[in-house]
């Protein structure tokens, strides 16, 4: 009887007024307050886990600095291990790869001078066929503990193994960036990356404790998936549900936790050197922390209206139990037949259009979404190829890799500081446009300069990769602001896939094209920035308004100056 008249006390309400009540107290919360914090940091800190994980390949998979063969008939020489070095890889280039195929079971038998002198003399006469270490022993490593690479002997005939390292977190980008925008768009942004953060801590273990390399592997998919997770929903969410005056500066702050979390590696793998084990570990323990942010996040109240779902997204906004109840429709008697009305049947392509493709479907739904879809995949694809490409390049330097680690992150950072200034003054279009036409600028320059002067080349390459983060950035949130919110998850995650088609292209740009010309992957990836900033000039401007719901809502360039214009006049 209690819960009835708590049901007839409810106010009865449209539900357009309904939509109205919930959205403007989530603009009012939106402004500032804990509402606004507490989401900053539940989506902000999980982010510094990608900086982690995604960038570890630098410390734990790198090529030991000295390698040998070890001989198995040679352990039973009194030989000192330089001398059998002397022996085995006298003159060879190989980089511990191959030895001579002496006879080492006789060889074994003499000392270090006469085993020495005899090689000598028969090297005058004949030199003996040069076969593969594994063939006669194994390798060797110094410091072995420090690298994956000696744990499953990642060199050699099997260094492209080593690679498959990177190549799987990029893969598992790929996969999770468009799998887990759509089931952001459809299920929810908080299960999308509560799956996301289950897929983290999952593959974070795989990754500490696998025996086999294969297992590895698919640690390192994994993560690579679940860092997509992580991300996306709780840029989206960050994004739809802050004011616009804090979403510039909020959703740069986002990107910049990805550098804090190089920086943080950087300085993890300097401390723990010795066991690439125990640095997985110390990577994987914060991860955990993941279970706390989970319980604490709430569902997206913006999602939750579009999908009309007011009364979950009232208690969100207002923190209590809603006290509204939507108004049913009436039914017109007159319209009601004694006939059996049939329903009609619906194929499996409807189901599939209606369902899981809906949100990919509406993507390419009008000429305007089309517009700005293709725009965007190439934005993506071309920064995140750049930002690459300036990568691998800067690594062939001889630096610590601790250093180079660390001052990447610092050179990430202060890229975040000059689209907050642009961005205020210039709007999201004049600013995207800039920074691509620094970027190209700067690494078209480095082909000009002489291959000796290293410094400038250097210049112009951390000029290039000051300008690619800070578009990197700026792109995000532009992208998230062009989409209306039922499909602003899929465009985000559809546009990380092509993000990551430019990541896996970028080793081989550089790998292959390299060695014809240093220059001609950066010159490569100057040019096509240069064509994405012009690209720009097509994409309306979204700094001057509030975020879109619908598709049929989406603007064109031209509405939407005028649109700005009007409300201009208007406030005037």
């Amino acid at each position: 009887m209690t819960q009835d008249q708590g049901e007839k006390s409810k106010i009865i309400i449209s539900e357009d007024t309904y939509k109205d009540i919930v959205t403007n107290e989530l603009e009012r919360i939106g402004t500032g307050g804990i509402f606004v914090w507490s989401l900053f940091f539940l989506c902000v800190l999980p982010n510094i886990l990608n900086g982690f994980h995604v960038n570890s390949y630098t410390m734990l998979g790198y090529l030991p600095d000295d390698q040998w063969c070890e001989v198995d008939e040679l352990q039973a020489a009194n030989w000192t291990e330089e001398q059998k070095r002397q022996i085995v890889h006298k003159d060879l280039d190989s980089k511990g790869c191959t030895i001579w195929d002496w006879d080492y079971r006789e060889l074994s038998k003499m000392s270090y001078e006469e085993a020495y002198n005899y090689t000598a003399a028969m090297s005058e006469i004949s030199l003996p066929t040069e076969i593969s270490c594994k063939a006669r022993g194994s390798y060797q490593y110094s410091a072995p503990e420090g690298t994956f690479v000696s744990d499953w002997d990642l060199v050699c005939e099997r260094a492209i193994q080593r690679t498959s390292a990177q190549v799987f977190i990029s893969l598992g980008k790929f996969f999770g960036s468009f799998s887990f925008g759509m089931i952001s768009d459809r299920f929810g942004r908080k299960i999308a990356f509560t799956l996301g953060a289950v897929f983290f801590m999952v593959s974070s273990i795989f990754c500490t404790f696998s025996p086999w390399y294969s297992l590895f592997l698919v640690g390192r998919f994994g993560l690579g998936a679940a860092s997509s997770g992580l991300f996306y929903p709780a840029y989206a969410m960050l994004v739809e549900n802050i004011c616009l005056k804090h979403r510039s500066w909020m959703s740069l702050a986002f990107s910049g936790s990805y550098p804090i979390g190089m920086m943080l590696m950087a300085l993890a793998s300097y401390l723990i050197a010795d066991h690439w084990r125990y640095l997985q570990l110390s990577l994987t323990v914060p991860a955990m922390l993941l279970i706390l942010n989970c319980y604490l996040m709430r569902e997206s109240p913006r999602w939750l209206i579009t999908q009309k779902r007011y009364e979950r997204a009232y208690k969100i906004v207002f923190k209590q139990p809603s006290h509204y109840e939507i108004k049913k429709a009436d039914i017109d008697s007159s319209m009601l037949s004694d006939k059996k009305i049939e329903e009609p049947s619906i194929s499996k392509w409807q189901q599939m259009r209606e369902g899981p493709l809906k949100h990919i479907i509406e993507l390419f739904a009008t000429s305007k979404v089309r517009k700005l879809i293709f725009t965007s995949y190439f934005m993506f694809c071309v920064t995140s190829l750049s930002y690459y490409v300036t990568a691998l390049n800067a690594s062939n330097m001889d630096v610590s890799r601790h250093v180079y680690v660390a001052i990447t992150g610092l050179v990430d950072l202060p890229s975040l500081l000059l689209p907050v200034i642009m961005l205020r003054c210039t709007g999201r279009r004049i600013t995207t446009m800039s920074l691509f036409f620094l970027t190209g600028t700067a690494l078209i320059m480095m082909m000009v300069v002489p291959p000796e002067n290293t410094l400038w080349i250097v210049a112009f390459a951390m000029l290039g990769r000051f300008g690619i983060s800070a578009t990197y950035s700026v792109v995000t949130l532009y992208t998230a602001e062009l989409y209306p919110t039922e499909i602003r998850g899929s465009a985000l995650g559809t546009c990380s896939t092509w993000a990551h088609v430019g990541s896996i292209s970028a080793p081989y740009a550089v790998d292959l094209l390299g060695p014809l010309g240093w220059y001609i992957p950066t010159t490569i990836c100057g040019c096509c920035v240069l064509v994405a900033g012009l690209l720009t000039l097509t994409l309306p401007e979204t700094g001057t308004g509030k975020l879109v719901d619908r598709v049929e809502e989406v603007p064109s360039e031209n509405t939407t100056d005028t649109e700005c214009d009007d409300v201009n006049k208007t406030k005037n």
